[in-house]
């Protein structure tokens, strides 16, 4: 009896005991799933801030551009007081989102120093670090291997940089505040070659550089030469001075970037490519803000009626910019061709 009524007294005790270690237990694990809901309600708040504050400098781009875009035709102070005070708020803009990529860690010291210049990249033609597609740098690696097959990338390097194309393109496009990594645009268009002709399409024939069409170039205040229909170079045109075309097409792509593309790059690659007259129909329909109006909204509403040429167009020229940045880590045995605008 004693040795039965002790054995009752453990086992109460036991399951006491238990009792209080389950529910210690349970209560540990409902505090730790809580503090990690917390963490990824404050992580996600933060992105989406972060997102914002990315998405608000996009528009003051637009803004800025389009500012500088009416100083060009006047002088007026009024106008160029509001864009000071607009390049000073942008800075500070882009001082708290670097801190908010810096707290985010999207730049994480284990990431490859390929997918570091990819996000970089990226950000410099306007898009967000943090709302990259699934796969985009897998892509845009697949791009690199392309560059990396051929001798063109190498070629049309040293053919800008012996003919004393790249500072000239590079300092157009920073005049008109546009990242000089648009400079590769001239790449996939010819090759730098200011003699390149297309082939005959509905628009006519591209000629020059920049491959600009008849009516386009007229715009842009290029002369057209008489041997408009040939696919021949002709002296008397303009579009094959590639100096006078090179500041055309620096306005050009300033227009685009202020209006339709809304700050993104690549939707201005991507209307250079297309043609201007045909993707305007498709990013008119889209909400006129830079973060519902970009490339990779244009591809998730249109992909089907997108040509896969210019979804090429597009790629080749962000991987060629990824290249330029370090180029011997791709293989190639020269430095970035936009090395002298870090002292500028």
């Amino acid at each position: 009896m004693l040795i039965r009524n002790a054995y009752r007294v453990i086992r109460a005790k036991q399951r006491r005991t238990q009792a209080i270690v389950i529910a210690s237990l349970t209560l540990l694990v409902l505090s730790i799933a809580s503090f990690a809901a917390y963490q990824r309600h404050q992580l996600n708040e933060r992105k989406e801030l972060a997102q914002e504050l990315f998405y608000t400098m996009k528009s003051l781009d637009v803004d800025i551009a389009n500012l500088e875009k009416r100083l060009a035709d006047t002088s007026n102070t009024a106008a160029l007081t509001e864009l000071r005070s607009y390049h000073v708020r942008r800075t500070n803009l882009e001082q708290q989102y670097d801190r908010f990529m810096s707290a985010l860690k999207t730049y994480d010291p284990k990431m490859s120093e390929q997918d570091r210049l990819i996000l970089r990249v990226a950000r410099i033609f306007g898009e967000c670090e943090l709302t990259m597609p699934a796969g985009f740098a897998d892509e845009v690696r697949s791009y690199i291997d392309k560059w990396r097959a051929s001798q063109r990338y190498a070629r049309g390097i040293r053919t800008a940089q012996e003919k004393g194309y790249t500072a000239k393109i590079s300092e157009e496009l920073l005049a008109r505040n546009l990242p000089p990594q648009f400079f590769y645009l001239a790449l996939q268009e010819s090759d730098f070659d200011p003699f390149a002709s297309g082939p005959p399409t509905r628009m006519g024939i591209a000629k020059g550089m920049w491959q600009f069409i008849p009516q386009t170039a007229t715009k842009y205040g290029l002369r057209i030469g008489p041997l408009v229909e040939l696919r021949r170079p002709d002296t008397s045109d303009d579009r094959h001075r590639w100096d006078l075309a090179t500041k055309a097409a620096a306005r050009y792509l300033q227009d685009l970037y202020a209006t339709e593309a809304q700050g993104s790059g690549l939707l201005v690659m991507a209307s250079y490519n297309w043609g201007e007259d045909r993707v305007i129909r498709l990013i008119q329909s889209m909400p006129v803000n830079p973060r519902e109006r970009n490339f990779w909204q244009l591809l998730t509403k249109y992909r089907d009626r997108i040509p896969q040429e210019t979804y090429d167009y597009v790629f080749y020229i962000i991987s060629a910019a990824v290249i330029g940045e370090n180029p011997r880590l791709f293989g190639f045995d020269f430095d970035n061709p936009l090395t002298h605008l870090e002292s500028k």
